[in-house]
């Protein structure tokens, strides 16, 4: 393989990640796993969550483990749970294993969930408090680590249903004793998890917020669903009939394309065996340099 084809093979899977995961679930999964792991990570994360989740396993479960688990490390749990989702159940307990207990359960749980649902969408990296705690505690959790969304923080009871949500603002400036619970204020209505994505799409509940808390059949808080995430799952959920519009000119798409091509065909798929080619020997070669008798 060419340094210029690697290069622009590379650039093409940077600039234009759509385009270049339309390209590669065209392509068998051994050849694209093959490809994977002669690209950085940071170049081929944006890819894999592009491609179809239905192309993606296949490759994913055959990658090495160690490469998969970095991969995982750098992906949300949805884009996960969307990979697993299309494994045999094997498979999907093999890969689980690769992450961290807390993402693992959340994983799991979001695999729970049909595609179609808004559960299967959810962020649940969250801080979540007691409404019993005081202000000090709930400080103290904040800090310990990082949590995915901070700005609003969701506060249950002990049935762990939706009591309201603090501002992280609110909870800063309040005194050390004061108890979370007088600090709630009201979190709107809360959706099932078994909602369809197209019904919460058009409910009215978007005009006021972003975000919404999902709970279950017992109404324990199971995590939020941000609007975009929504978005997100109904653009996954239809299959492309059409190829991706990129910002690329058709030549520059074509040369990208054929370089992807290229690498996958001569790095990574065996040659076509060939005939040997027959070679004499010195003896041979002094054989046949001899005149016959009768040309003598």
């Amino acid at each position: 393989m060419t340094t210029p084809a690697l290069t622009m093979a590379l650039k093409f899977l940077e600039n234009e990640p759509v385009a270049a995961a339309r390209q590669l679930e065209l392509e068998d999964p051994d050849s694209v796993c093959a490809f994977f792991q002669k690209v950085s990570q940071r170049t081929l994360i944006p890819v894999l969550r592009t491609m179809l989740p239905a192309y993606a396993a296949p490759v994913i479960t055959q990658l090495p483990e160690d490469f998969t688990g970095n991969l995982f490390s750098e992906m949300n749990q949805a884009d996960i749970a969307a990979i697993l989702r299309h494994t045999d159940s094997d498979n999907c307990e093999r890969l689980l294993k690769l992450l961290p207990i807390r993402k693992q359960t959340a994983c799991k749980l979001l695999v729970s969930f049909p595609e179609y649902t808004i559960g299967a969408w959810l962020e649940t990296g969250l801080l979540v408090l007691d409404e019993h705690m005081e202000v000090q505690e709930a400080l103290t959790r904040l800090k310990k680590k990082a949590y995915s969304e901070t700005q609003d923080i969701y506060v249950v009871n002990r049935k762990r249903h939706v009591r309201g949500k603090i501002s992280v603002y609110d909870l800063i400036r309040a005194a050390p004793t004061q108890p979370v619970n007088n600090l709630v204020r009201d979190s709107g209505p809360s959706l099932s998890g078994l909602t369809h994505v197209n019904t919460a799409l058009s409910l009215p509940i978007w005009n006021q917020q972003d975000t919404v808390a999902v709970v279950n059949r017992k109404q324990e808080f199971l995590g939020v669903l941000h609007h975009f995430s929504v978005r997100t799952a109904l653009s996954r959920m239809e299959e492309p009939t059409v190829p991706a519009q990129t910002s690329v000119s058709g030549d520059l798409m074509s040369a990208y394309t054929g370089a992807v091509l290229a690498i996958i065909d001569a790095a990574f798929r065996s040659p076509e065996p060939q005939e040997p080619q027959y070679r004499p020997t010195e003896t041979q070669r002094k054989h046949d340099s001899t005149p016959s008798p009768r040309h003598r």
